[in-house]
């Protein structure tokens, strides 16, 4: 563009060239040692692009090897086993995936050989962004994403388009458009962008699945565009939380096309970015008047980030996928300054509901809450809320436990629920997200519950414990907080209150625990202990 401009003189040209140099010469000076982050990242992206385009000027071959040897650091250090970028953000992770493609694509144009691990760490955050997708092509809102403020979903198409033009892999071409940004198309060689207008595209395989390392855990119905999705948050990087969130255990859920579970992007500027970094915009639980992020540090220019010093650490206790029900169980230290020891249970019980279990334990009385996001109103009290979307879909929170009340508030267009229990040691919230869609469909308000073919706390057998809660169909059983089962003439005795579903088989019955501890089982005078997501045969 400046070449073509008359005003644009030779000797300009020589000292933007100059200025280039001068430039690289500084990146390569002050970047002596690996940092982590990606400053360094996006530094030394630039540093091995100027030190491929002014390859024959002297010196640069240094800066190149240099660069490439530092890039490869973050690559193997920032880039989780599992392919997710170690700031669990999807805006960081796409921004690394541009840091790297520059380079990546200058290379394979300008024929020079990179490490093979290139090419195998860089598919693996392309697909990373598929497996978290949600089914309408777009991915959820994780910590600091910032491309638009209050947004409740990540446009990835832009970034995936990139990945299909380096991989052509249909996967990767099935969330793609058929053009590229303004800024990424001088990137491209003509065989590339004629690529683009026939996209081959498949339909991504990828079901419930979890992230090992970046403990994210996914329950996925499919990918049609109206399946539902419930995404998990578990995790904290070690070495630099500093774009991490106030959600520890906190969910978002998608169906229908619609966020009925939504989280928002953030921007650093924004005067009330700490309120909306923390656990007030979170599907999450709380204690009294605590919040997840602790000892909040602002970034007095206003035009970076802030970050807490305090966050909670996470354990997940299991994960079990099966063909009817999908189980996360963990836990958190967050509340445990106030004497509270807390645990999350969340099932999906396939492609109908999910039920969500609070725990709270505690030697003193407190008042526990859960956050609900969404523009939900209350149809009877605390114990079912209602949001209803424009095509007659909706989403019902309801209350298998009767809590006490129900408070909204919110702020930029957004709202949340807060629905709470006071005066309490020990108590857990049991709670059924239903999405639906159609009127006939709710759960119907009149306390008549019934939802959708399952009945609430009717069961053909016998349950002893106290405050026995269940959703039962023909096949399948979810009790809560049973101490002693008789089924079909087998009398089974429970260590402690225990959550268990039941599915029935050919020959008797198959009982999971979805409980957070370890229980004994005591039947016909014979114990077997059964851990968090293990079965048990009932003949």
């Amino acid at each position: 563009m400046f070449l073509g401009e008359d005003a644009y003189t030779d000797e300009m040209q020589l000292q933007t060239i100059a200025t280039l140099l001068q430039h690289g010469a500084h990146l390569y000076e002050t970047n002596a040692k690996f940092k982590s982050g990606n400053h360094q990242t996006r530094g030394m992206s630039a540093l091995a692009m100027l030190a491929i385009l002014f390859r024959d000027f002297e010196g640069t071959d240094l800066w190149y090897q240099h660069a490439m040897e530092i890039l490869q650091a973050h690559m193997q250090k920032e880039i989780n086993a599992d392919g997710f970028q170690f700031e669990r953000s999807v805006h960081y992770h796409m921004s690394d995936i541009a840091n790297y493609f520059y380079v990546y694509q200058l290379a394979n144009i300008s024929s020079i050989e990179v490490d093979t691990l290139w090419e195998a760490q860089l598919k693996s955050l392309f697909t990373t962004l598929a497996k978290v997708a949600y089914p309408d092509k777009s991915a959820p809102v994780l910590q600091d994403d910032t491309d638009d403020p209050w947004a409740e979903k990540n446009n990835i198409s832009g970034t995936m388009t990139l990945g299909y033009v380096l991989f052509d892999d249909p996967q990767i071409g099935y969330f793609a458009e058929a053009e590229v940004r303004d800024k990424m198309y001088w990137f491209l060689n003509q065989k590339q962008l004629q690529g683009l207008n026939s996209i081959d595209t498949k339909k991504p395989e990828y079901g419930s699945l979890f992230f090992p390392y970046t403990h994210y855990y996914i329950m996925r119905e499919g990918w049609s565009a109206e399946d539902k999705m419930m995404i998990t948050s578990a995790g904290l990087d070690k070495d630099k939380p500093d774009h991490q969130h106030g959600d520890m255990l906190g969910i978002q859920a998608i169906a229908y096309g619609k966020t009925i579970l939504p989280n928002y992007q953030v921007r650093y500027s924004l005067k009330d970015y700490d309120l909306f970094k923390n656990s007030l915009v979170k599907n999450v639980a709380l204690v009294d008047n605590e919040l997840q992020g602790k000892q909040w540090t602002s970034n007095k220019g206003g035009s970076g980030f802030g970050k807490f010093k305090s966050l909670p650490q996470p354990n997940v206790i299991t994960w079990e996928s099966n063909d009817d029900f999908d189980l996360f169980v963990g836990t958190h230290d967050g509340f445990e300054n106030v004497g509270v020891k807390y645990s999350r249970q969340v099932v999906y019980v396939k492609d109908e509901f999910w039920i969500v279990k609070d725990n709270f334990n505690s030697e003193s009385s407190h008042t526990y809450k859960q956050v609900w996001q969404g523009h939900y109103t209350s149809e009877n009290g605390a114990d079912l809320l209602r949001s209803s979307f424009d095509d007659a879909t909706g989403c019902d929170i309801f209350q298998l436990i009767d809590a006490d009340e129900v408070t909204s508030s919110g702020a930029r267009g957004k709202q949340w629920n807060i629905v709470s229990k006071a005066d309490q040691k020990n108590y857990s919230f049991l709670t059924i997200i239903y999405p639906y869609k159609g009127y006939g469909n709710r759960i119907d308000e009149s306390k008549n519950y019934k939802i959708k073919g399952w009945e609430v706390n009717t069961m053909p057998f016998k349950a002893d414990g106290e405050q026995v809660r269940s959703l039962s169909n023909e096949d399948a059983h979810y009790v809560f907080n049973v101490r002693q089962l008789t089924i079909e003439g087998a009398e089974i005795k429970f260590s402690d209150q225990v959550d268990i579903c039941l599915i029935r088989q050919e020959l008797g019955w198959e009982l999971h625990l979805l409980s957070d501890t370890v229980i004994e089982i005591e039947r016909a005078s014979k114990s077997i202990s059964l851990k968090p997501g293990e079965k048990y045969k009932i003949k």
